[in-house]
């Protein structure tokens, strides 16, 4: 009866530290199972980041990339653009060298002097053919108001300077007239023969 019941104590110890023993082991093969995962998500929250990191530096970059690009684009097309076809004479200038002036009476210290109603003009050309353009004159007077206007066609040689002389339209108004101011209105292809006087000066 007695070795009945050590051994029956003895069963129920064995058991007692089996179930105990498994309990533990189990419970530190979990544990050892969280550790993993946690070592897993915390590779896998590194290499998040630093694919998230590369991206942004990568994206920055290209940005910035296109962003030069694009903005001498836009520049190149503003600096570079003077669209020289929308003024038909922009390889072209014609300035005055002497404006008409009224007669003078004589005076002490000055001689008297007629009128001249032509005003002196110079044309340059920077063509690389021969043209002829036509030029207007203003003969302006006092608050730049124009009181007489005169045109004509001159042909200018490739890359050439002409000096010539244009008369008042109405030489009458010459007293008024306090500054002239010429400008080429554009090409004149196929017009008559020049009707402006060439100037002794005329190259």
């Amino acid at each position: 009866m007695v070795r009945t019941r050590l051994k029956l104590a003895a069963t129920l110890t064995v058991v007692v530290l089996a179930l105990t023993g498994f309990h533990t082991g189990h419970g530190s093969s979990s544990g050892g199972g969280s550790g993993k995962s946690k070592s897993g998500k915390s590779k896998s929250r590194g290499h998040s980041d630093d694919d998230s990191g590369g991206g942004c530096s990568s994206d920055e970059k290209s940005n910035d990339d296109y962003s030069g690009s694009g903005g001498n684009s836009a520049a190149d097309e503003y600096t570079y653009d003077p669209t020289p076809t929308a003024t038909p004479t922009a390889d072209v200038r014609v300035s005055t060298v002497d404006c008409v002036k009224p007669a003078q009476k004589k005076r002490k210290g000055k001689p008297a002097r007629k009128a001249d109603t032509t005003t002196t003009l110079r044309i340059t050309s920077d063509a690389w053919e021969e043209k002829t353009y036509r030029v207007v004159v203003e003969f302006r007077g006092a608050a730049y108001k124009v009181v007489d206007k005169a045109e004509t066609t001159i042909t200018v040689e490739r890359r050439g300077t002409k000096t010539f002389e244009v008369g008042m339209a109405h030489p009458g108004t010459v007293g008024q007239v306090k500054e002239c101011v010429a400008f080429v209105e554009g090409e004149a292809p196929g017009a008559t023969p020049s009707t402006a006087t060439p100037s002794p000066t005329s190259s």
